[in-house]
């Protein structure tokens, strides 16, 4: 798979670089590459031993999960990117990497379209969610471009979005840089996934966007993945390997990423840059300020580029519930709260069932 370095050198055409085709479907971004993604907008919500555990499904290799804060100075707004690129054959005349349905390569859309709005379904049951469509998804892909406020008008018929969205963008990729309409990126990387919210706190004066990103694979993709680059670590010393690798893998397992993405003046940049190195360094937490790859990340961080960023290591969370935004821990008296609320509606539960109600 590529790791798309011609990013490294044009900074011309760079519609012939997104891959975002056109709106076939109200939620469905169809990509030129054959590709589709859809994007929900939900409410990070709180997680305890009294949150209701989600029915989601066990993903595989050639779908990929987008989650992103996109923060201005007037607020928040979280959403998860749900991708898939579907794996065809000519002697098969159905879709190999479905999520255990059988689906004919001409209905993939209607498809996708169906598990999309399942999940946002299955999601609104702990949190509020919405499926973006049209005008909404066009907004989203607009400040994921160029972290600015604005909207690009949706045409008659929604297609060509590639070049509709970036047609007034200034870019200017020099050297190591990338340049938005006049203004710096900075691309720092997270490697350890640590609880945002603190960081959230210490940079809300500026915009920015908070992207997880992983590209999923099935628990045999993810063990055979693992044999890929790990297979030299701990030469001789299988015990120590074993310890190593145990706690690697979970239900909901890829290749992530995880980081923030701010766009700042010049003027703004190395004070920027200094007061967070030494924050991150004090909180002893590990970061990456992109420099050499720094364009192979941020194409990454856009919904849908999925073969840009490609590199290891594998990483498992327990379900994809976890790879999510959640808010900051529950406190006590809201425990409380809720575990009595709970209590009294098991109470009118059994109250009906026996006839009293």
């Amino acid at each position: 798979m590529s790791l798309l370095k011609e990013f490294d050198e044009k900074n011309l055409a760079v519609e012939e670089w997104l891959s975002w085709g056109g709106i076939t479907l109200p939620h469905v971004m169809q990509q030129k590459g054959g590709s589709c993604f859809s994007v929900i907008e939900y409410e990070p919500y709180e997680r305890d031993y009294l949150t209701k555990k989600l029915d989601l499904p066990r993903f595989r290799r050639g779908w990929a999960v987008w989650n992103e804060r996109q923060h201005t100075l007037t607020g928040d707004k979280d959403f998860i990117v749900i991708f898939w690129n579907p794996f065809e054959t000519k002697i098969n005349p159905h879709i190999e990497n479905t999520l255990g349905d059988t689906v004919d390569k001409k209905n993939f859309l209607k498809y996708f379209g169906a598990e999309v709005e399942k999940l946002c379904k299955e999601f609104s049951k702990v949190t509020r969610t919405k499926l973006l469509e049209y005008q909404e998804l066009m907004n989203f892909l607009t400040f994921s471009l160029t972290m600015e406020e604005k909207e690009v008008q949706m045409p008659d018929v929604p297609i060509y979005m590639d070049a509709l969205l970036s047609q007034d963008v200034q870019f200017d990729f020099k050297a190591n840089d990338i340049y938005i309409n006049g203004k710096k990126l900075l691309v720092l990387t997270l490697p350890t996934l640590p609880n945002a919210w603190e960081i959230f706190e210490r940079v809300k004066n500026f915009p920015y966007r908070y992207v997880r990103r992983i590209l999923l694979f099935d628990e045999r993709e993810s063990k055979l993945e693992m044999k890929k680059y790990a297979g030299q670590w701990c030469s001789g010393r299988k015990i120590m390997l074993r310890e190593i690798e145990k706690d690697i893998l979970g239900g909901f397992n890829g290749y992530c990423w995880n980081g923030f993405i701010f766009r700042l003046d010049d003027a703004d940049y190395e004070n920027f840059y200094s007061d967070m190195e030494e924050y991150l360094t004090c909180k002893e937490i590990p970061f990456v300020f992109e420099h050499y790859n720094l364009k192979d990340v941020w194409w990454g961080s856009l919904a849908g580029l999925f073969l840009a960023n490609i590199t290891p290591p594998l990483i498992g969370f327990n379900s994809a519930e976890e790879f999510i935004l959640h808010k900051e821990k529950i406190t006590a008296t809201r425990q409380e709260h809720r575990f009595k609320q709970i209590l009294e509606e098991m109470e009118q539960e059994k109250n009906v069932s026996n006839g009293q109600i």
